[in-house]
Parts: structure tokens; C-alpha cells; sequence
């Protein structure tokens, strides 16, 4: 009997269209540091088993690492988890003090999360305009605290302008402000900064102050989601009642310790993102487009100016966050991204 093969299809035709870019996240440019690549891949055969049960390991090397105790240290998915924890803290904290309308006080645009962690927990958020800088205005966040007042969240570097904080402007904020009030310092993005506060020094300014970091940005780890808080032992020990029983996945707990130890690496990756920050500045300004000064990974273009360009970028295949009415944040990725960014921009000028 004589079979009738079929002709072989052909092979799929790649596209001509350029890859959407994505620079919106704030995600580092790189993958994981190739030593924590080699970790990762031979650990995905033990991918059956459960991580501990509670994250007892990975706060334990996150405290050893900063120099505190175990007992300082809350670890959760992400930062975000962490300031979920905090918020809710908060307003209960709130609750048992009279407060039935809590409030959480934050500097204006800021990282997207507040907005939805305030409404899922019954948060009403309440915005202070940042300065003409795009700093964080600290004397007007202070005048504005109240009696519903229950957190305080501040960035530094700050999301979306990338501007940071003066440490001593930053402790003298903290000292000041009333003791029943948790005060939250995000430092998301502290390992792209120039300088950093004094974490021990943060700590003595407050008695429910927490330092929330993460291992998403800097660290490359972001789809591992995990990040951790530091502060004083009483306010921790509340955030630790909000740790979910195998939260942070197996993965995630080999990758703590071991990007812990590999400064030297993480060093290079961040000169390489400091470079590439200073090279697509340079070249967007060239083009008639000044950033915001920024100690992070990206860049804040101000204005209606800013808004619109981040459509043209939209349009032409480049994810970016636009904040309306305030302007554009465009995360710093490698030189082909800045390449792509630019060329979008003069061919756009071009055909004006």
C-alpha cells in the first residue's frame, strides 16, 4: 500500500516587526547574575518539595548581611507583600487608638501598589505634591499629618523621579512625626543610589519605622517576588503575623544567601545601569528632552512634554509609564533599548 506523505510545512517565518520593548517595570536589563543562573538551573530538579515553612533561613541571612537581629528582619513575597503587611499593621494599630477613617499620607506620583493596597484595606489615600525638584516634600508631608493619619509612606529613591533624600533631612522627617504613626521608607531602589542612609540610624528615628527593600530590582530576581522589611523588634514582630506559610518559594530561598555574597557582582551590573542612565539622559537631551536627575533605574521626563512623548514611545512599540498629568518614567535598559528609544524619537522629529 503506497502512503501519501504530506509535504514538510514550512517553517514559521520569523517577523519583521521589532520586539515590543519593555521598559515600564523598572526590571533590571539583565538576567540573573550567571552564578545565581548556574544555582537556579541545578536546583530545578528538587522543584517538588516545599520550601520551609516559614522563611526562618532566608530572614537569618538577610539579618547576618545588614548586621541586625534575626528578630528585625520580616521577609515576604516581594516588597509588596511586605508593605501590605505594614499598611495593615497600621490601621489596626490605628483601630485599637481611636481611628475609624485611617489614613495613609505619600508623597505624589508614586509607585503604582499604594493606591491598590490603600483600597484593599480600607486605606484612604491621601497625596502631598511633590517639589518643583521632584523630590519628596517632607515639611509639607509633616504639616499635612493628622488625627486619621495611620502611615506615612515615603520612596527614596523616589518612584517615579528617581530623586533621593538627604539622610539627614530623612532622620530629622522620622523624628518628628507623631510615635503612633508607622512610618514607612521604601528603599526599593537603594543599591542603583549614590548614598544611603544609615539603616541603624533610620531605625533609632521612630519606634514603628520600617525599611522595606527588595531583591527585584538591583538583585535582577524579580519573578522570584521576594523582598523584606527591617525595624525596630516591636513593630516587626507584628509584620511577622502576616508571613504566609510558604510564601517565599524554594527558588527564592537559594537566591537570597547567594546574591547576598556576590557584591562584586552586583556592583558591576549597577556601573553598567549608572553608564547606560547616563548615556540615554544625555541623548534624550540632546533631542530636546531633559530628565529629572535620578539615583535609579530610570528616568522621569516632567510635564505635559513628557506625557507626550511617552505616546509617541507607546505607539512605536516601547512600553513605558506615563503618570498624567505629571510626565513620563522610562526604565534604563541596555544599549540596544536606548538605541531603539532614540531612533524612535528622531524618526519621529524626522517626519514632523
Amino acid at each position: 500500500m503506497t502512503r501519501h506523505l504530506r509535504p514538510a510545512p514550512d517553517p514559521p517565518r520569523r517577523s519583521a516587526a521589532p520586539q515590543r520593548v519593555r521598559l515600564d517595570l523598572n526590571e533590571s536589563a539583565y538576567g540573573p547574575l550567571p552564578t545565581m543562573a548556574r544555582a537556579l538551573t541545578d536546583a530545578v530538579p528538587s522543584l517538588n518539595r516545599y520550601p520551609e515553612f516559614l522563611p526562618h533561613r532566608t530572614r537569618r541571612a538577610i539579618a547576618e548581611h545588614l548586621g541586625v537581629d534575626d528578630d528585625a528582619v520580616t521577609v515576604g513575597p516581594g516588597a509588596t507583600g511586605v508593605l501590605a503587611a505594614a499598611l495593615h499593621c497600621a490601621v489596626r494599630h490605628g483601630a485599637r487608638h481611636g481611628v475609624s477613617s485611617p489614613e495613609l499620607l505619600t508623597p505624589v506620583p508614586t509607585f503604582g501598589g499604594y493606591p491598590i493596597l490603600a483600597g484593599s484595606l480600607g486605606l484612604r489615600l491621601r497625596g502631598v505634591s511633590l517639589d518643583v525638584c521632584g523630590r519628596p516634600d517632607l515639611q509639607k508631608l509633616y504639616e499635612r499629618v493628622g488625627p486619621d493619619t495611620v502611615a506615612v509612606a515615603v520612596c527614596s529613591p523616589h518612584n517615579p523621579t528617581g530623586a533621593a533624600l538627604d539622610s539627614a533631612e530623612l532622620f530629622g522627617f522620622c523624628a518628628a512625626l507623631p510615635a503612633d504613626v508607622t512610618v514607612i521608607i521604601d528603599q526599593a531602589y537603594l543599591e542603583f543610589s549614590y548614598t544611603a542612609p544609615d539603616l541603624a540610624q533610620i531605625l533609632a528615628t521612630h519606634p514603628r519605622v520600617v525599611a522595606v527593600r527588595t531583591f527585584s530590582k538591583a538583585h535582577g530576581l524579580a519573578g522570584l517576588r521576594v523582598g523584606y522589611g527591617v525595624g525596630p523588634i516591636p513593630l516587626i514582630d507584628e509584620l511577622r503575623s502576616h508571613e504566609v506559610p510558604f510564601a517565599v518559594g524554594s527558588l527564592a530561598e537559594l537566591a537570597v544567601p547567594l546574591t547576598l555574597d556576590l557584591s562584586d557582582e552586583l556592583s558591576a551590573r549597577v556601573r553598567r545601569m549608572r553608564i547606560e542612565r547616563r548615556c540615554l539622559a544625555d541623548r534624550l537631551r540632546a533631542a530636546g528632552a531633559n530628565a529629572l536627575p535620578s539615583q535609579a533605574n530610570f528616568l522621569f521626563l516632567p510635564g505635559a512634554e513628557g506625557v507626550a512623548l511617552g505616546e509617541v514611545l507607546i505607539a512605536s512599540g516601547i512600553s513605558v509609564t506615563p503618570y498624567r498629568p505629571h510626565g513620563l518614567r522610562i526604565t534604563i535598559g541596555d544599549r540596544y533599548d536606548t538605541e531603539r528609544v532614540i531612533r524612535t524619537l528622531e524618526t519621529v522629529a524626522a517626519s514632523a
